[in-house]
C-alpha cells in the first residue's frame, strides 16, 4: 500500500514517515476484526455505532484544535455520499466475513488504495508513477494469490 499511496519518487523512506501509517493500519485491523466479532448478531448497529464514533472524534478534534477551517455547506451532499459509501463498504465486509473467511475478506478490503489510485488515473487522468504502477501490479497479484 505504501507503493500505491506514495507520490514522490524518492527511493528511501524516512523513519518518521512510518508512524501514522502503522497507527492507521493497526486501527483498520482492529476495526475489521471488531466488525467481524460484533456482526454475528446484527450488521447495521455496529456500523452505525462506528459512524457515530467517527463523527464524535472528528468534532472533538475540531473543537480541541480550534482550526477555523470547516467544510462548506455546499460540500455536505458529497460528504454524506462518502459516509454512505463507506458504511455500505463496511456492511459488505461484515457480510463477507460472516459467510467466508475473515482473513480473505480483511486482506481484500485492505486493497482499497489500489482502486483509489486507478480511479484517479482513469477519471482524473492523473499519471501513475513507476512505483504506483508496481504497487497496483502487486495488489492485483495479491488478489490472484488469495483467490487461488
Amino acid at each position: 500500500m505504501w507503493l500505491l499511496s506514495r507520490t514522490g519518487e524518492g527511493a528511501r523512506i524516512q523513519g518518521y514517515e512510518l508512524g501514522l501509517p502503522l497507527i492507521a493500519g493497526l486501527g483498520f485491523g482492529l476495526f475489521l476484526v471488531g466488525i467481524d466479532h460484533v456482526s454475528d448478531a446484527a450488521i447495521l448497529w455496529p456500523l452505525a455505532a462506528a459512524r457515530i464514533a467517527s463523527i464524535a472524534m472528528l468534532l472533538a478534534v475540531l473543537t480541541l484544535t480550534r482550526h477555523g477551517a470547516k467544510p462548506a455547506l455546499v460540500h455536505l451532499p458529497l460528504m454524506v455520499l462518502a459516509g454512505l459509501c463507506d458504511t455500505a463498504g463496511n456492511a459488505c465486509y461484515a457480510l463477507a466475513a460472516q459467510v467466508g473467511r475473515l482473513d480473505v475478506a480483511a486482506v481484500l478490503s485492505s486493497l482499497y488504495p489500489a482502486a483509489t489510485v486507478l480511479l484517479a488515473h482513469f477519471v482524473l487522468q492523473e499519471q501513475l508513477t513507476r512505483r504506483q504502477g508496481i504497487g497496483v501490479l502487486a495488489a492485483l497479484l495479491a488478489v490472484v494469490l488469495i483467490a487461488s
